[in-house]
């Protein structure tokens, strides 16, 4: 059930994360909005940081690590959404990212029991109903790229996680710090702005804060068991994307999508229940 407590945490924040994110997105590039992000979330988990444990270093090698995986997933995702379109590319990437943790867990002796399953299954089905739509655009390659993405979102979840309860959010500290040096120096090298104006990178710092702090309520979640229903309710932020345009933007829910956003909760309540 703790883990459980530290999905739901991650999933309300990536969520909220994600909303505000797309609305600094229209004024900077993705590189710059992205990089903002992951420089205020590496101060704020800076900031917690002594509060939740101790610097130990095999953890922070494992941070840096899932820092270029988390690199890598955003740089294949963008290209997905460059060759393809992102309603096929980000539900893939999602799902993937939500399903390997838990064959990890499999592998090691640690798998769901029979309701777990069920409630993660219809957990995944409702992921891809909420955030699904037709492209014009290859969907093979969409395919393709989320998986690809999704596999190292996954990396990222299971390498972070895979630290000691002692060292708290320490790792997401070094995964943050890693990922906005990558990304600032591959701005310098395209010679390109490594930040947007001001408006922009206030919204894609907020965002960013956001998405640190759920992440790091995956790695404590994953810290003290197993990392499969954490990742999987975690997972579910899209629906909160969704639901917070819905209730803030007036926009209209399509039918797949009402029942998506009934499936994340029955599918969490299955989990937790487990």
């Amino acid at each position: 059930m703790e883990g459980i407590a530290f999905g739901l945490v991650a999933m309300f924040l990536i969520g909220v994360s994600d909303y505000l994110g797309a609305h600094a997105s229209g004024r900077s590039t993705a590189m710059q909005t992205v990089n903002a992000a992951f420089w205020a979330g590496a101060v704020a988990a800076l900031v917690v940081a002594p509060f939740t444990g101790s610097i130990i270093a095999v953890d922070m090698a494992k941070g840096a690590v899932s820092g270029v995986a988390v690199t890598g997933a955003l740089w294949t995702l963008w290209r997905g959404y460059v060759v393809s379109t992102m309603g096929i590319t980000a539900p893939i990437a999602a799902v993937t990212g939500a399903v390997l943790p838990v064959m990890f867990d499999v592998s090691r002796g640690e798998g769901p029991g029979t309701l777990g399953v069920i409630g993660m299954t219809i957990g995944v089905a409702s992921l891809l109903l909420t955030s699904w739509s037709r492209g014009d655009r290859s969907p093979v390659r969409g395919i393709l790229h989320g998986l690809i993405a999704g596999s190292m979102f996954a990396v990222m979840f299971v390498v972070s996680g895979d630290t000691s309860i002692d060292s708290g959010v320490w790792p997401i500290v070094a995964q943050r710090g890693t990922a906005g040096i990558i990304i600032t120096i591959t701005a310098l090298l395209l010679r390109q702005p490594a930040f947007a104006g001001r408006y922009a990178v206030k919204w894609s710092s907020v965002s960013g804060v956001a998405g640190s702090a759920g992440v790091a309520s995956i790695v404590l979640g994953a810290q003290r068991g197993p990392i499969g229903p954490v990742t999987v309710t975690g997972s579910l932020y899209p629906v909160v994307g969704i639901a917070l345009i819905w209730i803030l933007q007036g926009e209209r829910l399509r039918w797949w999508q009402v029942i998506g956003l009934l499936g994340a909760v029955t599918g969490v309540a299955f989990i937790a229940a487990d």
